[in-house]
């Protein structure tokens, strides 16, 4: 999913995506990984954010597997690097999670 943020990087703009993502052909999947430039803070409360919203909602089966972009992940603190990078993530194959930022040359 891809969010237009109106003003700043609002969380709610991304929940709503997130979850709406998460609604369409997830049938026999219970596992997702998923990539944001600053996942390392944006997941650390997303299902209480969730949870106190009448209008979000997510299968509390699915297990969500925070990442950030291997280009994004190098300005954040060490720590994140091991935590966040698809290099370390068990399953995540040879991914960047930039797909997006090459993408806007093209479609700009």
């Amino acid at each position: 999913a891809m969010v237009d943020f109106q003003k700043g990087e609002r969380q709610m703009n991304m929940d709503y995506a997130l979850c709406e993502a998460l609604k369409y052909n997830m049938k026999g999947i219970n596992r997702v990984l998923t990539f944001y430039d600053i996942n390392c803070q944006y997941n650390k409360h997303f299902r209480e954010r969730v949870d106190r919203n009448m209008y979000l909602e997510v299968d509390e089966q699915i297990c969500i597997i925070p990442g950030i972009g291997l280009w994004h992940i190098h300005g954040h603190q060490d720590c994140c690097y091991v935590r966040y990078a698809s290099s370390f993530i068990e399953g995540a194959g040879r991914i960047d999670g930039e797909i997006m930022e090459t993408l806007w040359l093209p479609l700009n």
